[in-house]
């Protein structure tokens, strides 16, 4: 028996050798695997409206309001060109440092269930765009949130609005001045208007202006 201990410690040892160099083998596919999927979601823009409709500078719009937004339905950005990735987050070269604090602070308020203010979104047909508050929808998706309390203006687009869906008065041609500049990338000074009520908190999250949404 006692001629068999070497053997069996050589076996073991080749065992151990082995088992060390598949899992050094298994991370390493998961970190290349990891990779792949970042690189990936940094390759997957998040759409534009206007690259899916030119048109939408000039269709009209109407002040819908306050309204809680299904995730699923909110597919893009106004911004143009598109500056964050599918999962709402900015491309990766705009996190800087004062990015992530900010993210820091809306998750957290997230993770503690607290009321964040409004996204401002613009609806075309059953679909929503994100004009202010992309980093907010991140955050809500990350937390598998449903749905999104949401200030909602609406563009009747030809051909893509449903009957029924738009009723037009004289108010709805004012504005159009907004979302030509959304095209541009840009946001218009009518774009931060908000209650006093939420002021307090949306300065502590978002800084008053987030560049990143």
């Amino acid at each position: 028996m006692h001629a068999f201990l070497p053997f069996l410690r050589r076996i073991g040892a080749r065992l151990t050798a082995v088992l060390l160099l598949v899992a050094l083998f298994g991370r390493a596919q998961r970190a290349i695997q990891r990779r792949g999927r970042e690189a990936a979601a940094e390759r997957a823009v998040l759409p534009s409206l206007f690259d899916r409709y030119p048109g939408a500078t000039t269709a009209p719009q109407r002040r819908i309001g306050l309204r809680s937004v299904p995730l699923d339905r909110i597919v893009g950005t106004m911004r143009h060109p598109s500056q964050n990735t599918a999962d709402f987050l900015p491309l990766r070269r705009l996190r800087g440092a004062n990015w992530r604090a900010r993210w820091q602070r809306i998750d957290r308020a997230m993770d503690r269930l607290a009321t964040l203010p409004p996204v401002d979104l613009v609806q075309v047909g059953d679909e929503y765009y994100v004009v202010d508050g992309h980093n907010r929808v991140a955050a809500a998706l990350h937390a598998g949130a449903l749905e999104i309390d949401a200030d909602v203006t609406q563009l009747v687009v030809p051909g893509v609005t449903l009957p029924g869906q738009a009723t037009l008065d004289t108010s709805s041609l004012a504005g159009n001045e907004e979302v030509r500049l959304a095209a541009q990338g840009r946001h218009s000074r009518t774009v931060e208007h908000r209650n006093a009520s939420d002021t307090i908190a949306r300065r502590d999250l978002l800084n008053d202006r987030e560049p990143d949404g």
